[in-house]
This record gives C-alpha cells, sequence and structure tokens, in this order.
C-alpha cells in the first residue's frame, strides 16, 4: 500500500532544502551587508567601463574594516558555498532520510536528518573559515585587488595550474568517488544512531570539499563575487557527480586548467 504520509514528509525535507539553497544563492547576488552586490560586482569583473567608473570603490579597506565585516566575509563565503555545494548533496541527504524514516516505521534505530545535515554544513562552515581568513589575509597584504576582489595574474595562474594538476591526482578520484556512491556510507548500522550520523555527515562533507576545494579558491581570480564563475563552478559541481563517471573527466578538465593558467601567466609577463 503507498504511503502517503511517507512521500509527504519527503516532499516537506527536500522542499526545505530547496528553500535553504534558493535563500543562499539570493544571499549570494544581492550580498547583504556588503558594498556592493554580487551582479554589481560582476560588471565591474566584466570591465564594463561606465558602470566601472560610476562604482569604483574609494575605500581601501572594503571589507576589512572593523569585526563586523570580518564577519560579513565569512558569512559572504558560508552561504555561497552551500548555494553551490548543497544541491550536489541533496540526493544523498534524501536518500539517508528515506531510510532513516523507513527504519523508525519498523521500530529500529534511526537518526535524525537533521543531525546528518547539519554536520555536512559545519565542515563546509570551517571550509569558508579558512578562505575569509585567506580573504582577510590577501587584502591585509593589498594582494588581493579592492575593487574587483580579485588576485594577480601569476597568482591566478599558478591557482589554475595547481587546480589543474589536483584534478588528476588519486586524492581527487577517491574523494569524488565516495561522493558519487553514497550508499557506502549507509553501509553500517551505526550511521541510524544520532553521533553516527553525526560522523558520516562530517565525513560526507569532508570528502565533498576534497573534491571541490581549489576550484573553490579560482574564485580568488575571477573575482570573489563573480556571479557567472559562481554558477559556472555549481554547474562544473553537478556535471562532475552526477553526469559523468571515471578519471576521463578529471584528465580532461585538468588539462585545460593547466593549460589556462599557463596561459594567463605567458599572456601577461
Amino acid at each position: 500500500m503507498f504511503n502517503f504520509l511517507s512521500l509527504y514528509h519527503r516532499i516537506i525535507v527536500l522542499t526545505l532544502l530547496i528553500l535553504i539553497t534558493l535563500s543562499c544563492w539570493v544571499y549570494t547576488v544581492i550580498g547583504f551587508g556588503m558594498t556592493m552586490s554580487a551582479w554589481e560586482m560582476t560588471l565591474i569583473n566584466l570591465n564594463i567601463k561606465e558602470f566601472s567608473n560610476s562604482m569604483k570603490i574609494t575605500n581601501s579597506h572594503y571589507y576589512a574594516s572593523n569585526f563586523n565585516e570580518i564577519i560579513f566575509i565569512f558569512l559572504m563565503w558560508f552561504f555561497m558555498m552551500i548555494a553551490m555545494m548543497l544541491p550536489t548533496a541533496i540526493p544523498f541527504i534524501m536518500m539517508f532520510d528515506k531510510i532513516s524514516d523507513q527504519r523508525k516505521k519498523q521500530k529500529y534505530s534511526y537518526a535524525l536528518t537533521v543531525i546528518f545535515f547539519l554536520s555536512y554544513m559545519l565542515v563546509w562552515g570551517l571550509f569558508s573559515l579558512c578562505t575569509a581568513i585567506i580573504h582577510f589575509f590577501l587584502q591585509k597584504n593589498n594582494i588581493l585587488n579592492p575593487t574587483t576582489l580579485s588576485v594577480s595574474y601569476l597568482i591566478g595562474g599558478l591557482l589554475f595550474i595547481f587546480s589543474g594538476i589536483y584534478q588528476m591526482t588519486p586524492l581527487k578520484e577517491t574523494c569524488l568517488r565516495y561522493c558519487r556512491n553514497p550508499i557506502e556510507f549507509l553501509s553500517t548500522k551505526k550511521v541510524f544512531y544520532n553521533s553516527g550520523a553525526f560522523y558520516i555527515g562530517l565525513k560526507h562533507g569532508l570528502f565533498c570539499v576534497g573534491c571541490c576545494w581549489i576550484l573553490m579558491l579560482l574564485l580568488f581570480y575571477s573575482g570573489i563575487m563573480n556571479i557567472f564563475w559562481i554558477v559556472g563552478l555549481s554547474l562544473y559541481a553537478i556535471i562532475e557527480k552526477f553526469l559523468f563517471f571515471g578519471k576521463k573527466i578529471n584528465l580532461f578538465t585538468g588539462l585545460i586548467l593547466i593549460l589556462f593558467g599557463l596561459r594567463i601567466i605567458l599572456i601577461n609577463l
């Protein structure tokens, strides 16, 4: 017999995940607490001169002038990471929720989906804290352009080269394999206790970060709030995880990134 209550439950969970994702996208695009929205910053990075001249930032301490603004740097990175990466985790979260709900109905041990979700978010929060510290350091030492929020061509080119090399490493392949096959995480009954769910959420988050961390750092070259790069990296993460399997896509994108990095450096010598 078809269980409408279970369907209703999963629809609610999926709706909440979609709403969280959309809220993070809205925060990222509008740029709450920032001097400019992501769209305005994107136009500057596209070198639309009329707009750039009218919106040029005159404050050299754009973000890092006080503690509150440092907090906003972290929030910008955190909500941006959740907007980009939560869609790739939704199938796993829904799978976990379905199995846990079935175990609950059958009087077996089960874990709350929110525990798994929060531990996954915690990992990206820690990554966002690290990137916010890097952001602050680069800006404090005048390495990050205060107008475009981007680094020099040399640093950007090296980021692309290192990113391309990392794409072809065994570590990247291992992280991606676990992200693509979440059922391996659910092979033990211990996951269906709250402590186990928290641990598995952390583990899945670490593998997700392991897949994409250096790709996210490419935003330091494109302009941290460049909306086209944010969308592009989000789509790539989805394509890499769900549409292509095997090592070929990693080798292909790795070579493209390396060549693009070399081109950036050579044409700007």
